[in-house]
């Protein structure tokens, strides 16, 4: 079975007032007390899967939980044990007769079928209703209590809306008046892998990075710009979700910032594919994306360039305190405006296309993408070094847009020929960033000097970097024009 379901952090503040829409006459209560189990080494938990024990109120269930093809989908198989005399225990077997969990458990287990051992615990009063409005039904449930790992304890509030009945893009949909009204934030964690963060005593599970993504050359353009913001919501949203919560590292927003450029990278290139994509998603995205560069930068510049400015005999040991954010990023991702949205992003991914025409020519339309964005990128290699700096720059982002671009639609193309380009197009890029990242530098600490005069060093320094770089992106440039384009 696969469940379909949204879950959303919610403040303390605002828990009396979700109780309420809940409609207390009519709602149920039921108190969840679970107990997950994972090997030593955490298999399941690598595998973004879970087993609990679940007492919820008089009855037993063993519950099997794995990740679906998205964040809104995740594959679940109950086995519902009753009532019983004494605690249940553990039983693997109990899952033999659905042959896709009991694969699945065969696979990432093996032979530490019998390894498996407590590893945390939720206790959770749940209050839930259904919601039922034009031919679809939403459990929506108001999770308040505790997950808990040894004398270890975090706390629980947290609103799902499950769907019953209907379309998922409808339930996606529904979630966005909550959002406005109670100040929800999307969180695509579950409560297994906060458990297991809690169990190994951490706090975050490590930046979710770009996935590849496979195209069929049937499809439709409508749909394949579909699967690729699908694809890029899937590194997006849990990098969003750790950065909201206060407990993001620097890759966590790298991360959120490239899969934000992916998103954009699609609308500019491929935005004529589809008549669902709304005009202000882009400036939307735009906004988010400047805001998170900031924090990018200042991070380069401490960890990347400072070093070797160190090295240089600089004589200064950090960057001048003008220069931190003080304003708290995760209020990004916490903002009604910023929730609905992914959550439009995500309805975008689900839209309905039985309607769709079943002529069209998907490599063709791609071609004639790439071939344009192409052409202004090889357009500047012969005057590179004349170019303004903020024409230098353009060229960076189209090369960095073409890479994105490129992605999506790999598994379309001759992998030989494909590898050659993209050889060429990332050293394109490398010597590109590396300009911008000294360009950067240059501006940081021209900012501060005239207080700490001593930052003239690191302006002077970088400024000498950028002209070697230069003259080496130009040639890189030119190579990129000669190599053969394999659409």
């Amino acid at each position: 079975m696969v469940e379909i379901e949204l879950k959303f952090q919610l403040s303390e503040s605002k828990k009396k007032s979700v109780l309420q829409a809940l409609k207390p006459k009519t709602a149920q209560k039921i108190r969840l007390q679970a107990k997950y189990y994972d090997t030593a080494d955490r298999l399941l938990a690598q595998n973004h899967m879970a087993i609990r024990l679940r007492q919820e109120g008089d009855l037993w269930v063993q519950t099997f939980k794995a990740s679906g093809k998205n964040h809104l989908e995740r594959i679940e198989h109950e086995v519902h044990l009753g009532q019983c005399d004494i605690e249940p225990e553990l039983n693997l077997e109990l899952f033999s007769e659905n042959k896709t969990v009991k694969g699945l458990i065969d696979q990432i287990l093996n032979r530490q079928k019998n390894q498996l051992t407590l590893q945390f615990k939720t206790d959770v009063q749940r209050t839930f209703n259904i919601i039922s409005m034009n031919e679809t039904d939403i459990e929506v449930c108001l999770d308040d209590g505790i997950v808990s790992a040894g004398e270890r304890s975090e706390k629980i509030c947290e609103v799902e809306f499950e769907l019953k009945q209907g379309s998922p893009e409808q339930l996606i949909l529904f979630t966005q008046s909550w959002v406005k009204k109670y100040q929800l934030w999307l969180d695509v964690r579950s409560k297994a892998e906060r458990g297991n963060l809690l169990s190994i005593q951490k706090k975050v599970s490590p930046a979710v990075k770009t996935q590849s993504l496979r195209l069929s050359k049937k499809d439709s353009p409508d749909a394949a710009i579909r699967k690729m913001v699908a694809n890029a919501l899937q590194q997006l949203l849990p990098n969003v979700a750790v950065i909201a919560d206060k407990v993001a590292d620097p890759e966590h927003i790298h991360q959120a910032r490239i899969a934000i450029r992916r998103i954009r990278s699609i609308f500019k290139s491929f935005k004529s594919w589809s008549e669902g994509i709304d005009p202000l998603w882009e400036s939307q995205l735009k906004q988010i994306f400047q805001t998170l560069g900031t924090t990018r930068d200042l991070d380069m510049v401490r960890d990347e360039i400072l070093p070797e400015l160190l090295k240089a005999d600089a004589p200064f040991q950090d960057l001048a305190k003008t220069a931190i954010i003080d304003e708290p990023l995760h209020l990004l991702f916490q903002k009604t405006e910023t929730m609905c949205l992914l959550l439009q992003l995500l309805a975008f991914t689900y839209h309905d296309q039985e309607n769709q025409k079943k002529s069209f020519k998907l490599k063709k339309k791609i071609g004639k993408s790439l071939n344009q964005l192409h052409q202004k990128i090889t357009h500047d290699a012969d005057h590179f070094s004349q170019l303004e700096i903020e024409e230098r720059h353009r060229t960076r982002k189209r090369c960095k847009r073409l890479r994105y671009c490129i992605e999506f639609v790999s598994s379309l193309y001759d992998e030989k020929l494909l590898k050659q380009y993209l050889k060429q197009l990332q050293v394109v890029q490398d010597k590109l960033g590396l300009y911008n990242d000294l360009h950067v530098t240059e501006q940081l600490f021209s900012q501060s000097s005239d207080q700490q005069a001593e930052y003239w060093f690191a302006v002077g320094w970088s400024k000498a970097k950028q002209q070697q770089l230069l003259y080496e992106s130009e040639q890189a440039l030119k190579k990129l024009a000669d190599t053969k384009v394999f659409w």
